[in-house]
Order: structure tokens, then C-alpha cells, then sequence
């Protein structure tokens, strides 16, 4: 009885070794998961924090390009606008300068004539006229063009922005597919 007794001390002196062994295996293996899942979890953040950055510096680099064309754009316009106006002065003083130039021709070849002084003045009126209107008609023509051109260059601006935004959403969908295709490994 004594041997039974004993052996059975063994026993359970076997389990208890064999059940603290496998506990403590089972203690390690959760510790080890817990530090893999722990790892993994700071690769996703470190990578997800990168992504962000990068992100961050492309976009502040889209709107750093965006408020620099912006500019230049305002800058051409009003550089246009000056050079539409400053052609249109011009335009009148030549054509001024010919007309007074034209009448003082006729003026002192005339003079003595006085059988014709209303005929003077229609044929003044009338060049004058048509300098007028051919003047403010190259003008609307002048503004009609650089109107156009401005309506031009904002299409294409309007284009090249819907490029870039186009081109950071696929960028975008090609992340998050990496990104998911590292949390299904």
C-alpha cells in the first residue's frame, strides 16, 4: 500500500510537473504572440505615420504649386491688361499725331480758300469719325483676344488641377491595396 501510495504521489507529482510544464509553454507562446502582434501593430503605425507624412508633404506641395500659378496667372493678366491699354494709347497718339499732321496739310494748303469751310469741316468730322471707330474697334479686338486667351489658360488650369487631384486619389487607392494586402498576409 505504501508503494501504491507513493507511486501515485509520483503521479501526481508527474502531472503537476507535465500540467506547469505545458502551462508555462502556453505562457511563453502567448508572450510571444503578444510581442508579434505588439511589433506588428508598430510597423502598421510607423507605416501608417510615413503614408500620413508624405501625404501631408504632397499636398502642401500641390497647394505651393496651385498658389504659385495662381500668381503668375494674376501677375500675366494684369501685365496684358496694362500692355492692352498702354497699346491702346498708343494707337490714338499715331493716330492723332497723322490726322493733326493730315490737317495741318490741309489747313495751310486751304487756307486762303473760303468758298469751301463747311466742306473743311464734314471732311474733318468724317476722318475723325473713322479714325474714332477704327480705333475702338481695334480695341474690342485687342480685348476680345486677351479675353480669350485668359478663358484658354483657366481651362487648362482648371484641367491641370483635375489631373493632379485624379493622380493623388490613385495614389491613395494604391496605398490603401499595399496596405491591405499586408494586413491579409
Amino acid at each position: 500500500m505504501s508503494n501504491l501510495k507513493d507511486e501515485n504521489k509520483k503521479q501526481s507529482n508527474t502531472i503537476k510537473e507535465g500540467t506547469e510544464k505545458f502551462l508555462d509553454q502556453q505562457r511563453q507562446q502567448i508572450e510571444n504572440t503578444t510581442s508579434n502582434i505588439s511589433g506588428t501593430t508598430n510597423k502598421v503605425n510607423d507605416n501608417f505615420n510615413k503614408y500620413q507624412r508624405t501625404n501631408n508633404e504632397i499636398i502642401e506641395k500641390g497647394i505651393d504649386t496651385t498658389n504659385k500659378y495662381q500668381q503668375e496667372t494674376f501677375n500675366t493678366i494684369q501685365s496684358i491688361s496694362n500692355n492692352s491699354i498702354e497699346l491702346q494709347k498708343n494707337i490714338l497718339n499715331t493716330y492723332q499725331s497723322a490726322f493733326s499732321r493730315f490737317l495741318n496739310d490741309i489747313s495751310k494748303s486751304y487756307w486762303n480758300n473760303y468758298l469751301y469751310p463747311q466742306r473743311y469741316t464734314d471732311v474733318y468730322n468724317k476722318t475723325n469719325q473713322n479714325i474714332t471707330d477704327n480705333t475702338i474697334n481695334a480695341n474690342r479686338r485687342i480685348n476680345d483676344l486677351v479675353l480669350g486667351s485668359t478663358e484658354t489658360f483657366n481651362k487648362s488650369i482648371e484641367i491641370a488641377q483635375k489631373y493632379y487631384n485624379e493622380s493623388v486619389q490613385n495614389y491613395f487607392n494604391f496605398v490603401n491595396k499595399i496596405e491591405k494586402s499586408y494586413y491579409n498576409q
